[in-house]
C-alpha cells in the first residue's frame, strides 16, 4: 500500500469511527430516554394513535443534536412498529462494525454419515472461504441417495443425486413437450 492510499485510508477510518461514535451515542441517549420515561415509550408503541403523530412526538423527543440519518432510523423503527428493537439494532451495529458479527452457519447434509476426516475437509473448505466464524451442525438424510447438500448462511451448494435426477427429469420433461 502506498503512503499516499496509507494516509487516505487513516483519515477514512478516523471519519468512519467519528461517525459511529455519534451514532452510537444518539441512538444510547434515545434507548436510554425511552426506558426511563415509560410514558413516552407508551405513547410511540400505542397501536392506537397514527403513525404521523408518533413521529411527531418522536421528533419532539430526539435531541436537536441527532443526527438525520440517526433520526430517520428511529422514524423508520416507529412506523414499523419496531421501536422496541433499537437496543438490539444499536447491538448489532456495533457487532458489525467490530467484526464480531454473529457467526455464520454451515448447515451439511449427506446421504450417509461423513467420516470425521471427511468433516474436517469440509470444515477447513468452508472456514477458508467464509472465515474462521463459522459453525457447523452435520445431518444425514438418505433421500439425497448421495452428494451433499450444504448451506452456508443463505447461499445453497446442492451436489446430491437426488437434484441431479430431478433437474435431469426436469429437462426430459421439457424436451418432451
Amino acid at each position: 500500500m502506498s503512503d499516499k492510499s496509507a494516509r487516505a485510508n487513516r483519515y477514512a477510518q478516523a471519519t468512519f469511527q467519528a461517525m459511529l461514535d455519534r451514532w452510537q451515542a444518539a441512538l444510547s441517549q434515545v434507548s436510554d430516554r425511552l426506558s426511563q420515561d415509560q410514558a413516552l415509550a407508551a405513547e410511540l408503541n400505542d397501536a392506537g394513535k397514527s403513525t404521523a403523530d408518533k413521529l411527531a412526538t418522536l421528533q419532539g423527543a430526539l435531541p436537536t443534536d441527532t443526527p438525520a440519518e440517526v433520526s430517520n432510523l428511529l422514524k423508520l423503527l416507529v412506523q414499523e412498529g419496531d421501536l422496541n428493537l433499537l437496543p438490539e439494532v444499536s447491538t448489532s451495529l456495533t457487532q458489525l462494525v467490530s467484526g464480531n458479527a454473529a457467526p455464520i452457519k454451515a448447515e451439511i447434509t449427506s446421504a450417509v454419515e461423513l467420516s470425521d476426516e471427511e468433516k474436517q475437509k469440509l470444515q477447513q473448505a468452508l472456514s477458508a472461504e467464509h472465515g474462521e466464524g463459522v459453525t457447523f451442525s452435520f445431518s444425514v438424510n438418505p433421500t439425497l441417495m448421495g452428494g451433499l447438500r450444504v448451506r452456508v448462511g443463505d447461499r445453497l451448494i446442492d451436489t446430491s443425486v437426488a437434484s441431479r435426477l430431478s433437474a435431469l427429469r426436469e429437462s426430459l420433461t421439457a424436451a418432451v413437450r
